[in-house]
């Protein structure tokens, strides 16, 4: 499995990928747009299928911040692609991207919401912390953050 940096041709395939988690995520008015400016700026990279002749979106991931604090904006897995490690591997190339040191955060949801728990396990996995619970567009999230040390520090 590989994330790969997301191209243009992948947008179509990206934005069913999101209309199948909105009753999670709720509407994400201007996604579109918003996607097509990441893939420009190289901070959209996803998973596709690996069966000949499929190149569906099977889980997608947008980044922001700068190099010292980076945000994951995004993080969504077709339910096709769940269980499967296309979570993980696109964590784990977002990760990669902020290199030491460094802080990456996220906003997810909270821990009342039990759709949300494997991903919040996915992250503690991954070695994000829970961090303060915050409001996003008038939405109760939770932040969790991963401190990424220099090596030997």
């Amino acid at each position: 499995m590989n994330a790969a940096l997301a191209t243009d041709a992948d947008a179509e395939s990206w934005l069913e990928l999101v209309r199948e988690v909105e009753p999670l995520f709720g509407l994400m008015p201007g996604f579109e747009e918003i996607l097509v400016r990441k893939i420009g700026q190289r901070a959209a990279f996803c998973v596709r299928s690996d069966l000949i002749g499929d190149s569906r979106v099977l889980g997608g991931i947008l980044i922001g911040g700068t190099p010292m604090h980076g945000w994951i904006r995004s993080l969504a897995v077709r339910s096709s692609g769940r269980g499967r490690g296309v979570g993980r591997c696109l964590l784990a190339k977002a990760i990669e991207h902020f290199p030491p040191p460094a802080t990456v955060s996220l906003d997810t949801f909270r821990e009342e919401n039990s759709e949300g728990r494997p991903a919040r396990r996915l992250y503690q996995r991954m070695g994000f912390q829970p961090g303060p619970l915050v409001l996003v567009e008038g939405r109760p999230r939770q932040r969790y953050i991963l401190r990424r040390r220099d090596i030997g520090t």
